[in-house]
């Protein structure tokens, strides 16, 4: 099977998987927004993004160098897995529940946000722990275990989020939930990981310590992301009301459940992107590169100007009429998505090339640019200047990222396709704008149909790719 077939086919199955969690997240914050409202939803968005930014950093970078060395030949499987796992569940345990003693000195959180932030740290946990399995099972090409997962903790999610709604326990309750199905998904992963490995908890500090030295600049640049990545949140709900961090928080949870897809794919090729620059396959590498942009470009503008055009009857349908204002913010931050997803796929190739140190001083800029804008425009222009804002940041790194990329190799790849598809994805727009108060339903299917049949047409994709891709056995 070739690697377009190989990498196609566990993209599909995580796609499916990604698609059903999606529809089932979606329910599930349709339930949330309803029930709580835009100041309830906004104290729920508050302790999430808060524990985000104490994750992000319990994370340590461990994840990309954790595939990176799982991936190289003649690996000892259970020693790596076993003192990366170790490792990450002592860095969580300590690192996560920093947050809540920090929480504590800050006076504009009231006491609901502050007992939401000491209990919802286990579900941070769960999923830091979840994350590193995910790793093992992506570099295996087993993405089917890693999808039978999440979709079961999306299940409970959603059983546990009716039955709170049901009992009418506010907020507690719906952070209860969110507990329980983030452990239901580290355990199916950790079974499936024991019926192929048994894996040591002990703690091996030697190897934590050269782990550490291999995943600090990784882990540096991850925490100064989350500094503009996080902090407009952050800052929103210091300085502004609670209603206008979950007006925002709405739109914000269509970003963050769009950029999940990102780490998916290039997660599963980044082990052929590590293997060819070791092997100092340089064609390979700059081919693998090309269809992975590629790929992202027929996805991320369709997804920009669909946003465009559908923003208001999509936040109507999915969060009720009290986030119809979380329309315009939302414009706003599909611009900043699509950054992300090609930001994703050059710090992943960065990585790969191991030039990871070099973006140090590139994540330190954006994160300050970053944090300056948010302290000038969140307290005059509140989500509007976070939204805004979010898009500078995301474009800087984006841009330098690629830039590290050019100077070690210098390839920098094509907008061949992305031309073509900007182009079908405007032809695509012109007719949602021209449909304009139609069922959503209906726009979307038009969507679909109007945008592949510009593709088709502006031959934007091979048929050999075609080929590839459709070859599923």
């Amino acid at each position: 099977m070739s690697l377009t077939s190989l990498v196609s086919k566990n993209t599909f199955v995580h796609l499916v998987g990604k698609i059903i969690s999606l529809f089932l997240s979606l329910i599930i914050f349709s339930m949330i927004t309803h029930y709580l409202g835009t100041e309830g939803f906004g104290q729920f968005t508050t302790v999430t993004s808060f524990l985000q930014v104490f994750a992000i950093f319990a994370n340590l970078g461990l994840y990309l160098v954790f595939i990176q060395i799982l991936s190289a030949p003649k690996t000892d499987e259970k020693k790596v897995i076993s003192d990366f796992f170790s490792f990450r569940l002592i860095s969580s345990i300590v690192l996560l529940f920093i947050a809540p003693l920090i929480a504590l000195l800050i006076p504009q959180y009231s006491g609901l946000i502050k007992i939401g932030i000491f209990i919802t740290v286990f579900s941070y946990i769960f999923t830091s722990l979840s994350q590193l399995l995910t790793g093992f099972f992506q570099t295996k090409m087993q993405i089917k275990k890693v999808v039978f997962a999440e979709i079961a903790g999306r299940l409970v999610l959603l059983i546990l989020t009716e039955s709170a709604i049901l009992l009418k326990t506010n907020l507690i309750g719906i952070l209860v939930a969110l507990i329980f199905s983030s452990l239901v998904e580290f355990y199916v992963l950790y079974r499936f990981l024991g019926q192929q490995i048994k894996i040591s908890l002990l703690p091996d500090f030697h190897a934590h310590l050269n782990i550490f030295k291999k995943s600090w600049p990784v882990a540096l640049s991850m925490i100064l992301t989350t500094v503009y990545f996080k902090g407009d949140t952050i800052i929103l709900s210091l300085f502004q009301s609670q209603n206008d961090v979950g007006i925002y928080g709405a739109s914000y949870r269509i970003l963050e459940t769009l950029i999940l897809f990102p780490p998916i794919f290039v997660g599963l090729i980044m082990p052929y992107l590590s293997r060819s620059w070791a092997d100092k396959n340089l064609e390979s590498f700059k081919m693998i590169f090309q269809k992975s942009f590629d790929f992202f470009m027929v996805i991320i503008w369709p997804l920009i100007i669909g946003t465009m055009c559908l923003a208001a009857p999509l936040m109507m349908f999915i969060a009720g009429a009290d986030f119809l204002v979380s329309a315009p913010p939302l414009r706003i931050l599909i611009w900043a998505t699509g950054l992300i997803f090609l930001g994703t796929l050059s710090t992943y190739a960065v990585v790969a090339i191991e030039k990871q140190k070099l973006m140090l001083p590139f994540y330190f800029i954006s994160a300050l640019v970053g944090l300056i804008g948010y302290l000038i425009f969140i307290p005059q222009y509140s989500y509007y200047g976070a939204a805004y804002m979010t898009i500078v940041a995301e474009l800087l790194t984006t841009v330098l990222s690629f830039w590290i990329i050019y100077k070690t190799t210098k390839f920098l790849p094509n907008f061949k396709i992305g031309s073509k598809s900007l182009l079908a994805s405007l032809i695509m727009g012109f007719f949602l704008l021209i449909l304009s108060g139609q069922n959503l339903f209906f726009l979307i299917f038009v969507a679909i149909i109007i945008y592949f049949a510009a593709l088709y047409f502006l031959k934007t994709i091979s048929s050999q790719t075609i080929k590839e891709i459709a070859n599923l056995k």
